[in-house]
């Protein structure tokens, strides 16, 4: 179970993180497109954008994994593919976008890969991630 009773459907557990996220658009040219991530999980990821993307958007994305953990001692980037599910603007005027953005594709390990360092991240700073987030999402609400 969720929030107030209601049933979680996520398949993946997440975790307000911010990464650094470099996006290539078709034409294989890097953008200047400022991503910062709200909270992110092997299967998607929901930020902030300064500039609106149309939902059903193909994304070629590289994510900057800091080191992590006894294992991880090493920064890995780890590519993928996704789609925009979602653009909503923020309840600011000037402040941007917010969007969904769902992982296409990727190989298996690195879904994994992520999986992982959301664990640990949760871990380590679970209960301010949450607050973090449940606090913006109060801020969202009484705008």
């Amino acid at each position: 179970m969720g929030w107030d009773g209601i049933t979680e459907r996520r398949k993946f557990r997440r975790a307000r993180i911010d990464l650094q996220i470099e996006f290539t658009d078709r034409s294989g040219e890097r953008s200047a497109l400022q991503l910062q991530t709200l909270n992110l999980s092997a299967g998607g990821f929901y930020c902030r954008v300064n500039r609106p993307i149309e939902p059903l958007t193909r994304l070629e994305l590289a994510f900057v994994f800091p080191p992590f953990g006894p294992d991880e001692t090493e920064p890995r980037t780890v590519e993928c593919s996704a789609i925009v599910v979602r653009c909503e603007p923020e309840t600011r005027p000037g402040e941007g976008h917010r969007l969904g953005v769902c992982f296409t594709r990727m190989t298996p390990e690195n879904r994994h890969y992520i999986d992982r360092y959301v664990a640990w991240y949760a871990e380590v700073y679970g209960s301010v991630a949450e607050e973090s987030a449940e606090a913006e999402e109060d801020e969202r609400e009484v705008a």
